[in-house]
């Protein structure tokens, strides 16, 4: 998957003569890079502090300065210790279903997920998706301590992260076998993660003057709905901002499928089930499906179940799955490597 989207924008950049390094400052890898770089100002207090600021301790001592190297670096070490670590779990571990895939197409599901460039580029995914996995891994083994630190380091790496703090006190209580345990264990992951989102308020009225100045910066920086019915709206294409062309159109049915797998996994493990609903359903709040493959990609049960779901149908029903998916992700690197919108 790496080979394929590095020989891609390897490919890109030759054919407009112009450095490789550059494909990985496009969109948001700009604005970590000016975080990493010089801080917070006005207008990038929306970014999450946890991946630019890890950024900015590594790169100060040593010297560095192109800080799109040493994102794409960083983000490809945590994505291969996610996957190093959860391969060697899967082995040893009795965890909650979904956790880890049961099937290869279970794992090639994941990393041909549509945006998985992000994984290896100059983004916070990766670290989430590492972060994330540790704090369900955690909570799902009757260690509701690890599972909340783990959640409230999320709380600081990304808006999700609240929806993995829910997720996280509510797996760590359904692993338990006695009520008294499960309260127990609900409250000290739960509590431990409302610390990381209240250590994120702080730092935004420490940096910022506010403690919801990443929402005031999203409000004009991004469309948003002010209304339920704006929200509804979205499903129906009635948003002025929104339009029919044809990556809206595969955006809004690519979301309906993933809502659908959460659906599904609801009714096996309802706390995963949620988690990815979430991370779904928020998007109604900007009134558009545009950030519909980026906020699914470190969603892993969601891939991990509709891969193996894929395993159980036909052979001809898992070669047109398949084939889908990776034209459709070679098509969203591609999109990445000429700057147009790919998330």
């Amino acid at each position: 998957m790496v080979l394929l989207h590095v020989a891609i924008w390897r490919w890109i950049a030759f054919r407009r003569h112009q450095p490789f390094g550059h494909l990985l400052t496009y969109w948001d890898a700009n604005y970590y890079t000016a975080i990493a770089r010089d801080g917070y100002h006005s207008g990038l207090f929306v970014f999450y502090p946890a991946y630019p600021l890890t950024l900015r301790a590594i790169a100060i001592p040593l010297g560095i300065t192109e800080f799109q190297w040493l994102g794409a670096a960083f983000s490809t070490v945590m994505f291969a210790l996610f996957v190093f670590i959860c391969f060697r779990v899967s082995q040893r571990d009795a965890l909650p279903d979904w956790m880890t895939p049961r099937t290869r197409l279970g794992w090639l599901f994941f990393l041909f997920a549509p945006a998985s460039y992000v994984f290896h580029s100059h983004h916070t995914e990766s670290l989430f998706l590492l972060l994330s996995f540790l704090s369900f891994y955690f909570s799902g083994t009757r260690r509701p301590v690890g599972g909340g630190f783990f959640g409230a380091l999320c709380a600081l790496t990304r808006n999700q992260g609240v929806f993995v703090g829910l997720t996280t006190s509510l797996l760590a209580a359904w692993v338990e076998t006695t009520p008294a345990r499960r309260v127990r264990a609900f409250f000290v992951t739960g509590l431990l993660c409302l610390l990381g989102v209240l250590g994120f308020l702080a730092f935004q009225t420490v940096v910022a003057g506010s403690p919801f100045a990443f929402m005031q910066s999203q409000q004009q920086g991004w469309s948003h709905v002010d209304s339920v019915g704006g929200a509804l709206k979205t499903f129906v294409f009635g948003n002025p901002w929104q339009s029919v062309d044809p990556h809206n159109v595969l955006w809004y049915v690519t979301w309906w499928v993933f809502l659908a797998g959460a659906v599904m996994i609801s009714r096996r493990q309802p706390a995963l089930g949620i988690y990815v609903a979430l991370s779904l359903l928020v998007q109604l709040m900007q009134g558009e499906f545009v950030n519909t493959f980026r906020y699914a990609a470190p969603v892993f049960p969601l891939f991990f179940f509709l891969g193996d779901a894929c395993a159980r149908r036909p052979r001809w029903f898992q070669v047109i799955a398949v084939s889908v998916l990776v034209l459709i992700n070679l098509a969203t690197a591609r999109h990445y490597g000429l700057g147009e919108w790919a998330y």
